[in-house]
C-alpha cells in the first residue's frame, strides 16, 4: 500500500473518530438539557436528632441551583425544617428535636439549575437514634437497681445495681449514682451498659454530703453537689466519657473561688452548665475550664431549657423569662393560661418552647390524702389531658426527654390515709408518653427517672 493510501486511510479514521466524539459531546449534552440537577453527594448529620435542634440533611449536587419555590420541602413524618442554597449545595436545616427511633424522609422537589431547564427532586431517608428511659427500681429484700429500656423495643437491662441508691443520672452509657453506704455516708458509683464489671467509684476531692446528681444529655459531662458540715453544696463536676478524667472539680465563680449552688442544669448541646448560686446569681459555666463564667443576671428559679434549644427559662418573682445562652437576649415568657375545672389546681410546669407552650401537673381535690392529680399539655389550641394515669393511681412527677418529643410520667397508688405514696415505694410506675399525640410509647416498673433533675 502507497504511503499517499495509507495517509488517506488514517485522515479518514481520525475524521471519523472526530466525528463520533462531537456526536456523542451532542448526545450527552442533549442528555443533560433533559435531566435536572443531579446529587454527587448526602451528607447528614443527624445523630443528635433526638436531642437538640438543628440537625442537618446536605445534598450535594452537580451544577449550581436556584433556590426552589416556596412549599418545595417536604418531611414525613411532618417535622419543621427550612430549605437553602448556597450554589450547589441544598442544606435542609430542623429547627427542633426529632421524635427518636423513627424513620424519617426529606423531599426537596423543584429544584432546577441556575441557569435553567429541567427540575429534580431531591430525596434522603434516614432514622433517628433509639432514646433510652432509665428509671430505679426499688427491690423488696435485694439491691436497689438502675434499668433502662430502649424506644426502639429491646430488653429491660439492669445497668447498675447497689443495696441502697438515692439518686442516678446517666451520659450515654454510662450511669452514675449516689449510694447510701452501711456506715451511714454517701459514695458516688458508675457503671457502663453492657460491661458485667463491678460498679467503680468516683474519687470525691473531700467527703460530705452528695445530692443533685445530673448529667449532660449530649456530653459526658455529670455533675454532683457536695456539701460541707455547714450544709453548703459546691457544685463538682466530671467527664464521665473520659476514663483518665480523674477526680470532679469544682465549679469556680466569678471570684475564682467555689460557687455555693442551689440549682443547676446543663446545655443542651454543649459542654456548658447554668448555675443559680444561693443569692440568686446565675452563672453560665464552661465544663471543661477553657473559658471564664459569664454572669446572667439575679433569678430565683431555672424551670428549664426549651427542650433541644439554648435557652433556659427561669422564674423571678415579677416573671418567667426565657433567656438565649447563643445571643444573650432576655424576653418576658408569656406562659399560655390553662383552662381547668372546678376543683383543679395547677402544679408543677415544664416549658415546651419559646411560645408559652407547657406540660402541666393538675391537681384534682383538696390536695389532701387520695387527692388525684394528670399530666395536661397547655398551648395555643387550649388544654388537654395529655396523660390520665391508671384508675387508681395518681401523677407524682413528670419529665420531658432532652429532646422535648416525649415525656416521662412517674405515677404511684393513690394513698388510702396519711398523705401520698413516694417514688420511691417499689410500686412505682414509670410511661413514657409522646407530647404530641398522647401516644404511650412503653412503660417500666420504677420511677425517679434522672430526665427528672
Amino acid at each position: 500500500m502507497s504511503t499517499d493510501a495509507a495517509r488517506r486511510r488514517f485522515t479518514r479514521l481520525v475524521v471519523a473518530i472526530v466525528t463520533a466524539l462531537g456526536l456523542l459531546v451532542v448526545a450527552l449534552g442533549a442528555a443533560n438539557a433533559f435531566r435536572g440537577p443531579r446529587v454527587l453527594e448526602t451528607l447528614a448529620a443527624v445523630d443528635d436528632a433526638a436531642s437538640v435542634a438543628g440537625a442537618v440533611v446536605e445534598f450535594r449536587l452537580n451544577q449550581p441551583v436556584a433556590a426552589p419555590d416556596a412549599g418545595a420541602l417536604e418531611v414525613s413524618p411532618a417535622a419543621g425544617a427550612e430549605v437553602s442554597v448556597d450554589d450547589r449545595v441544598v442544606r435542609v436545616v430542623f429547627d427542633a428535636p426529632l421524635l427518636p427511633s423513627t424513620d424519617y424522609v426529606v423531599e426537596v422537589a423543584g429544584v432546577r439549575s441556575s441557569s435553567g431547564g429541567p427540575e429534580s427532586t431531591l430525596r434522603h431517608g434516614f432514622r433517628t437514634d433509639d432514646e433510652a428511659m432509665h428509671v430505679l427500681q426499688r427491690v423488696d429484700g435485694g439491691d436497689d437497681r438502675v434499668v433502662r429500656r430502649a424506644t426502639g423495643g429491646g430488653e429491660t437491662e439492669v445497668v447498675l445495681a447497689l443495696p441502697v441508691i438515692e439518686e442516678f443520672a446517666h451520659a450515654g452509657d454510662v450511669v452514675a449514682a449516689i449510694e447510701e453506704r452501711p456506715d451511714g455516708t454517701e459514695g458516688l458509683r458508675f457503671a457502663v451498659a453492657g460491661q458485667s464489671t463491678a460498679p467503680a467509684e468516683l474519687v470525691l476531692p473531700r467527703s460530705g454530703g452528695l445530692r443533685s446528681l445530673q448529667a449532660s444529655s449530649t456530653s459526658g459531662w455529670m455533675g454532683v453537689l457536695l456539701e460541707d458540715d455547714r450544709g453548703s453544696g459546691t457544685l463538682h463536676l466530671v467527664d464521665v466519657s473520659d476514663t483518665a478524667a480523674g477526680s470532679p472539680a469544682p465549679v469556680l465563680g466569678l471570684d475564682g473561688e467555689p460557687v455555693e449552688v442551689s440549682e443547676y442544669a446543663f446545655v443542651p448541646g454543649a459542654a456548658s452548665v447554668v448555675v443559680l448560686d444561693r443569692s440568686g446569681a446565675m452563672l453560665l459555666v464552661d465544663a471543661t475550664g477553657l473559658r471564664p463564667a459569664a454572669p446572667l443576671g439575679s433569678h430565683a428559679r431555672i424551670l428549664g431549657f426549651v427542650p433541644g434549644t439554648s435557652t433556659v427559662v427561669v422564674s423571678d418573682p415579677d416573671r418567667v423569662a426565657a433567656i438565649d445562652l447563643a445571643s444573650g437576649e432576655t424576653v418576658t415568657l408569656d406562659l399560655l393560661l390553662p383552662d381547668l375545672p372546678e376543683g383543679a389546681y395547677p402544679g408543677r410546669v415544664s416549658p415546651l418552647d419559646d411560645g408559652g407552650a407547657h406540660l402541666l401537673e393538675v391537681l384534682l381535690g383538696d390536695g389532701g390524702a387520695g387527692f388525684a392529680s394528670l399530666l395536661a399539655r397547655v398551648d395555643a389550641d387550649g388544654t388537654a389531658m395529655l396523660f390520665p394515669p391508671p384508675e387508681g393511681s395518681r401523677v407524682i412527677g413528670h419529665c420531658p426527654a432532652p429532646g422535648g418529643a416525649l415525656v416521662a410520667v412517674e405515677t404511684a397508688p393513690v394513698a388510702s390515709a396519711g398523705g401520698e405514696t413516694g417514688s420511691s415505694d417499689a410500686d412505682a410506675m414509670t410511661t413514657l408518653v409522646e407530647v404530641g399525640t398522647g401516644r404511650v410509647v412503653l412503660s417500666l416498673p420504677g420511677g425517679e427517672s434522672d430526665w427528672c433533675r
